[in-house]
């Protein structure tokens, strides 16, 4: 990791470097990196970009804006590992690790090589689906289900997670009834219950401007405890990107 953040610096000319790990194990990395080290919180979504983002900047991101707008950019550890290891060996990466859950929750890690199906991956670990099986990529709160087990293994692909038919719960059209139980989960307090107004109305400028759109960190935690199973996440996702589509389009027209 060391020698992947060397190379960064001198490639990027970028100095100010920061590792995040756990805080019930930054002492065993606090002064062992070429780096500022800062602990964030084990529980979920502590880890999460965007919560990282808030806590080590204090500045949620504007509208429109991504992290690197923001002079902000992520990178895996594990790939500033494989960068560095490219510079010893002269050799490029072409492995990925990867955290494979099956339908019982047994979890495997593995390590594949880059391109490999995922069909393979499932079939190598015994791990068989069946019609009605959902195959999720990057994990179960923000990963996203795949139609093909042909789908191959990317340089930023972490999680596998296979789940049973029966245990998938589908969302639902019914309305919000304002438990609060969203906004009791929210990590940044968004005033779910009435954001989500806004945009299934397609009102998204008006959510962004009332109630704090965002400020969401995309965790998905609101859509995890709906009790109507509304898919909040989605339409936060779907919110964002028709905004920033419509701000990439007034910037178009000015240059014009």
């Amino acid at each position: 990791v060391n020698q992947g953040i060397k190379a960064l610096k001198a490639a990027s000319g970028i100095e100010k470097v920061i590792v995040a790990v756990p805080a019930d194990s930054f002492q065993n990395y606090d002064g062992h990196f070429h780096a500022d080290v800062k602990a964030v919180p084990n529980a979920y979504p502590g880890g999460q970009p965007l919560m990282i983002h808030y806590r080590i900047t204090g500045n949620m991101l504007a509208q429109g804006q991504t992290p690197e707008d923001a002079g902000v950019f992520f990178i895996r550890a594990e790939a500033v590992a494989a960068i560095g290891k490219a510079v010893t060996s002269g050799k490029v990466p072409v492995e990925k690790i990867l955290t494979v859950v099956d339908q019982n929750g047994r979890r495997s890690l593995v390590s594949a090589r880059l391109g490999t199906p995922i069909g393979s991956v499932l079939n190598t670990l015994e791990i068989a689906t069946a019609d009605g099986d959902r195959i999720i990529y990057g994990g179960p709160m923000t990963g996203a289900a795949i139609f093909s087990e042909n789908q191959p293994v990317m340089p930023d692909s972490d999680a596998i997670m296979v789940q049973s038919g029966r245990d998938i719960i589908m969302s639902g059209d019914d309305p919000c009834i304002n438990c609060g139980e969203c906004i009791r989960a929210c990590p940044t307090n968004v005033p779910v219950n009435l954001l989500i107004r806004f945009l299934e109305a397609g009102q998204y400028q008006d959510g962004a401007d009332l109630y704090d759109l965002y400020s969401c960190v995309e965790c998905g935690l609101c859509s995890f405890v709906c009790v109507s199973r509304i898919p909040i996440l989605q339409y936060i996702k779907l919110a964002k990107f028709e905004l920033a589509r419509a701000i990439s389009a007034e910037v178009e027209e000015e240059n014009e």
